[in-house]
């Protein structure tokens, strides 16, 4: 990222700063590419058949962080977006089928199983991207600790550990590693301003 990240945000290929822009229909794409390859699975002639592929999500996470577009993204709420849309879906057929007769009830099953293949694939697609951005998370981007407020907390920490030796108190529990967890309690702002829940990882793009 350091080696091409200077190019990447030059001037002379501005065209890239709405990159993020493009990322809905290719995410599409990459939904029906992966539903037609598992479908070869089931068949004789298995050329061009996968059950997994990271690589998509992998290079999507690294052109973000290339570009530092990874706000403008999320801004896009595209995920969420996308699963508004397949609940409302599902509850259109839902309704529809109540009245229907025979044949079409077995049209709007058919129907219903193949939005739930596609929601299912937005969802590994969603938990794929959010794993690969992670390895591109630098230490500017996590919290760091006031010069004070550190030396505080290693004097504290000595005091506890020289205790426990004692059959005093155990030490505290050390913080959440990285900025991405976060003990119980009320949800929190990490440095970039995105809500971290209570024990879960960082959201990204869609809320789950």
């Amino acid at each position: 990222v350091d080696v091409f990240a200077p190019q990447s945000r030059d001037v002379k290929n501005i065209h890239l700063r709405n990159f993020c822009m493009i990322i809905p229909p290719l995410t599409h794409n990459y939904v029906e590419h992966m539903l037609s390859s598992k479908d070869k699975l089931a068949k004789k002639n298995k050329v061009g058949a996968a059950f997994t592929d990271d690589g998509f999500a992998l290079g999507l996470a690294y052109i973000l962080k290339l570009l530092e577009q990874h706000r403008q993204f999320d801004a896009l709420h595209w995920f969420d977006s996308v699963k508004h849309k397949f609940g409302e879906q599902r509850k259109k057929m839902v309704e529809t089928s109540r009245g229907a007769k025979e044949d079409e009830q077995r049209t709007l099953s058919l129907t219903l199983k193949k939005l739930a293949a596609y929601q299912q694939e937005y969802e590994l697609l969603f938990f794929s991207l959010h794993g690969a951005r992670i390895f591109f998370k630098t230490k500017e981007a996590m919290p760091k600790p006031e010069p004070a407020a550190a030396a505080a907390d290693a004097d504290a920490a000595a005091e506890g550990g020289a205790e426990g030796g004692e059959g005093g108190a155990p030490p505290a529990p050390p913080a959440a590693a990285a900025g991405l967890l976060s003990w119980p309690g009320k949800a929190r702002r990490d440095a970039k301003g995105l809500a971290v829940g209570p024990g879960n990882v960082r959201s990204v793009g869609c809320g789950e």
